[in-house]
C-alpha cells in the first residue's frame, strides 16, 4: 500500500504530488507542529508498504528523518521522498542488481 503524509499547513501542490504518486491513503496532520499522523502511519506499516512524503523535511528535523528511515526499515517497508527523488525500494533494488553482476 502507498501511504502519503502531509504536515499541517502543507500546500495543495503537495497533496496533488501525493495523489499523482498513486497514494492509496493520505494522512494530513491536523495540528501545527504535530507528528501524531506520521507516527500512526509508521506504527501501521506492514512489510512492503511504501511511505511517501513530498520532502524529507516533512518528517521534521534531520534527526527525525533519520529515525523515520530506521523505523520504516525495521518494518520491512519502504520510503519515498518525491522532491528529492529518494526511493529506498528502487535504490536498494538497483544496488543489488549492480553488485550481483
Amino acid at each position: 500500500m502507498f501511504i502519503g503524509y502531509l504536515p499541517h499547513g502543507a500546500e495543495d501542490t503537495f497533496l496533488e504530488k501525493l495523489q499523482m504518486a498513486g497514494c492509496h491513503q493520505i494522512i494530513r496532520e491536523t495540528e501545527a507542529g504535530g507528528r501524531s499522523g506520521l507516527s500512526e502511519i509508521i506504527n501501521g506499516l506492514n512489510e512492503g508498504d511504501v511511505l511517501i512524503l513530498c520532502h524529507s523535511s516533512h518528517a521534521g528535523t534531520e534527526t527525525d528523518f533519520l529515525q523515520l528511515l530506521v523505523q520504516v526499515g525495521t518494518r520491512s517497508a519502504h520510503f519515498v521522498s518525491i522532491d528529492e527523488d529518494f526511493d529506498t525500494l528502487r535504490d536498494t533494488t538497483h544496488h543489488y542488481a549492480e553488485t550481483s553482476r
